[in-house]
């Protein structure tokens, strides 16, 4: 076979294997990428310090996220530091702060007794659902 002819072959072969990872990299998101609700939801958020005392919030809300939500309800506050792929990291919550680099601390988002799979900012809240706060010691501390 002509060199020319193989290697212009071979180049069709990378450039098929290439697309077909690219379309099932694409639907993977698409089936794992977190879903979203429209309307009125009402959702609790209980924060849980590190003494272990609690402070239940509850919103009636449009929100789509969880940032969002936590915004509707009176006397949560929350802040910390933003970037533009994740969104914000909390620090503080209420103004107590977990910085994992001061207090090998941070602020665990948990929906029932599960971890959240997304920051703050993008995960989705639907009707009836109660998320934690926590205060949480990293296995260093």
């Amino acid at each position: 076979m002509n060199p020319k002819k193989k290697e212009k072959k071979n180049l069709m072969i990378c450039i098929v294997i290439f697309c077909l990872i690219a379309l099932g990299l694409s639907l993977l998101y698409l089936k794992s990428r977190p879903l979203t609700t429209a309307g009125s939801k009402k959702i609790t958020v209980e924060v849980i310090y590190e003494d272990s005392t609690k402070e239940t919030y509850t919103a009636q809300t449009q929100a789509i996220y969880l940032e969002q939500a936590i915004s509707d309800m009176d006397g949560l506050v929350i802040d910390g530091s933003r970037s533009e792929p994740f969104g914000l990291m909390i620090l503080t919550v209420n103004g107590v702060e977990a910085d994992y680099m001061k207090h090998g601390a941070y602020w665990s988002i948990l929906l029932e007794d599960t971890p959240c799979n997304y920051g703050v900012s993008k995960q989705p809240v639907q009707d009836g659902e109660h998320y934690r706060l926590v205060y949480t010691r990293g296995e260093a501390s």
